[in-house]
């Protein structure tokens, strides 16, 4: 055993390097919400191949740039990466983007795919953060509560308020699969945290998206018809149900104040978007025809959802 690790080992360095040390990036995509389809040996073999092949590596936690930054909430100290624009000016008021890597995904890998920095072009500050345990409250294998991981993310705006120069009432957040859950959980539980927000492919565990709070907040859904982890139309993962992304999104357009009998569809390549014909508040579903698990680049989910939050 010991013999092959190193001989995978080997070979994932080389195709790292190869392919100019990418191998945390594709990985993270495909393996989102995925452990639970592996033996646990095997599962267990692959998470100390991989962590063995990040340690051939330490700089790849901090290649993509960004800086560490500390708050406590819930009773923990906990840390998220701020990546602020190359062109900062403190006199300007800027948006903040939070991103939410899926499950087993720490803020850096999150960062490699995600990519909201670029697409963002200056326009906003951005911050990954990170789960205690690379998991988000609301799911069944979360190590933290949602009202734990809730008041992390308030306290990382109010740490941002009180250091830098945001705009407290553009604060937007995305996620991926367990991520997405997470960001959508802030609509439904804090909507006085965040003026938008962008699921992908998210896994929406009844607890993040139930006993929702009265406010509108703008809501982008993406999701793969043939999703084979989270599937489009709910069911039962890790031992507990989760919902559908249409009762996510009718839901969430009840709040939003939507008309949700009128939808008009727009198709734009792979992909086709609902939008309500009367909204108070936006509210989007984008299907993926075809897209699987991840986070999308085809159409790119980095460009449809800072487009949605930005403009």
């Amino acid at each position: 055993m010991q013999k092959f690790r190193r001989g995978a080992l080997a070979a994932l360095t080389a195709a790292a390097l190869t392919a100019g040390v990418c191998l945390p990036h594709t990985a993270a995509q495909a393996q989102a919400q995925d452990f639970s389809s592996m033996s646990s040996k095997a599962g267990r073999e692959f998470m100390e191949m991989s962590s063995a092949f990040l340690q051939q590596f330490p700089s790849i936690a901090s290649a993509p740039g960004g800086v560490k930054r500390y708050v406590t909430a819930g009773g923990m100290n906990r840390e998220y990466t701020l990546v602020l624009p190359g062109n900062y000016d403190p006199a300007r008021s800027y948006p903040v983007i939070i991103g939410f890597g899926g499950w087993q995904h720490n803020a850096a890998q999150t960062q490699s795919y995600e990519r909201l920095e670029q697409a963002a072009q200056g326009r906003a500050i951005v911050v990954y953060a990170q789960g205690v345990n690379n998991a988000w409250g609301g799911a069944p294998y979360a190590d933290t509560s949602l009202q734990s991981d809730i008041a992390y993310v308030r306290a990382i705006i109010n740490d941002l308020n009180a250091s830098h120069n945001i705009n407290r009432g553009r604060v937007y957040a995305a996620g991926l699969s367990n991520g997405g859950g997470m960001a959508t959980a802030l609509a439904c539980h804090a909507p006085d945290l965040v003026a938008a927000v962008a699921s992908v492919a998210g896994a929406y565990y009844n607890p993040t998206v139930s006993g929702c709070a009265n406010g509108s907040v703008r809501t982008l859904l993406m999701h793969a018809d043939n999703d084979d982890v989270v599937h489009y139309d709910g069911g039962n993962r890790h031992g507990a149900p989760y919902k559908s992304v249409r009762t996510v999104f009718y839901d969430q357009g009840v709040r939003n104040g939507c008309t949700m009998n009128a939808v008009t569809p727009r198709k734009q390549g792979n992909a086709t978007a609902f939008t309500p014909n009367h909204c108070r508040t936006h509210t989007e579903i984008v299907k993926i025809h075809g897209g699987g698990h991840t986070w999308f680049t085809s159409p790119s989910a980095t460009n449809w959802v800072v487009k949605f939050f930005l403009g």
